[in-house]
């Protein structure tokens, strides 16, 4: 840290807050912010030090909107308003303010389901690694690269990094949220590259971790990552069993997850042809996401309705195919282009079927290719 941020009282409340943050204890982070905000109305001329507050202000609430996204704080500024506030002074950054401003624009990114942008940003904050002491900051920065890359399917670049930040987690005990978190990265990693037997441990163990914790959000987040395992092993009775157990308790609590639940046993009905019952949830589903809109889910229920509900036309579904891809989404393509042939290939359609075939491949030639986000 520079030396005017570690040499001030203020500089040095704003680290504590920022440890806070990332150990995810809203309310001793509300206090410091509170405390912070009092402390530095009566600073004159401290550009850096105001610089680090709007750095950390913008951090806070991107916290809030992963854990509390209803705002129930009140009016404050968003996080496209900070981010806006802090890009104008973005040429005065250096050092350890750079690496935090690239680093949270890469998170708010991520939250956008922007991954190549996020990772860009990433790369850009790696450069400026060698200013950060901090290991848990190290820990931190590798779990959000390894976060973005297994959001794209470059399975061997995301473990590296998720392994050196559990490799840190592991040793601090008020850090296990991100070790559960590690976990489930990992469990995720074997599944991309089909060793599920290999997953389960890692599921087990944030499970445990979990119910230690009495963290229902995670207990619901371990359930629906075991039941993806059992979905991606085209194990569909055990994704199911899974699937209602997350769901039950996501419907009494809740979490950011909720949707993503209901999508998941929803198409887990609707592969074994349980119509009816994956309809019921579909509409649940969609009555959810609109407390919660969420666009990448939404097309997806719509890929579903255009596949199992409604009289299935290939074209409808290229052209939910097109929006993917302009996302990068092809590890999306590949499950759902898998599942549109073999829905085809039932129906004795085996000109569609087989064009969705190739187009899983070519799906898989992509997550394979990668995305070229170096500029070397």
């Amino acid at each position: 840290m520079g030396q005017v941020i570690s040499s001030s009282k203020v500089g040095i409340k704003i680290y504590e807050w920022y440890r806070m943050i990332r150990q995810f204890s809203v309310p001793d982070a509300e206090i410091l912010k509170t405390e912070v905000e009092q402390e530095i109305s009566e600073l004159e001329n401290e550009q850096e030090v105001l610089m680090y507050y709007q750095l950390m202000a913008f951090r806070h609430q991107l916290m809030l909107d992963y854990i509390e996204p209803t705002n129930k704080y009140g009016d404050r500024p968003t996080t496209f308003e900070l981010l806006e506030k802090i890009e104008t002074s973005q040429k005065k950054l250096s050092g350890i303010l750079q690496f935090y401003s690239f680093f949270f624009r890469g998170m708010y990114e991520y939250e956008k389901k922007e991954y190549v942008e996020a990772i860009g940003y990433y790369l850009k904050a790696e450069k400026q690694l060698p200013f950060v002491t901090d290991e848990i900051e190290k820990a931190e920065f590798h779990y959000k690269v390894g976060e973005s890359f297994y959001m794209m399917k470059q399975t061997h670049v995301s473990m590296h990094h998720i392994l050196q930040a559990l490799k840190i987690f592991d040793k601090i005990e008020l850090y296990k949220i991100r070790k559960i978190q590690c976990l489930f990265m990992i469990a995720g990693n074997y599944d991309d590259l089909k060793y599920f037997e290999k997953s389960r441990p890692h599921l087990k163990n944030a499970l445990k971790l979990s119910q230690e914790l009495e963290n229902d959000k995670l207990i619901c987040s371990t359930l629906y990552n075991t039941a993806n395992n059992y979905s991606r092993e085209r194990d569909y009775v055990k994704a199911i069993e899974f699937f209602n157990k997350a769901a039950k308790l996501s419907r009494s609590h809740k979490p950011d997850i909720h949707s993503r639940i209901l999508f998941g046993l929803s198409w887990a009905f609707l592969k074994t042809s349980e119509i009816e019952k994956g309809k019921t949830i579909i509409q649940e589903g969609l009555e959810d996401l609109e407390q919660n809109p969420d666009y990448l889910l939404e097309l997806l229920y719509e890929f579903l309705n255009s596949l199992y509900i409604e009289t299935a036309k290939p074209e409808k579904i290229y052209e939910i195919f097109s929006t993917l891809e302009e996302k990068k989404l092809f590890a999306y393509i590949e499950e759902c282009a898998y599942s549109s042939a073999i829905l085809f290939e039932s129906q004795n359609d085996y000109e569609s079927s087989t064009r969705f075939l190739l187009k899983m491949v070519e799906a898989q030639r992509q997550i394979q290719r990668g995305e070229c986000i170096y500029d070397y």
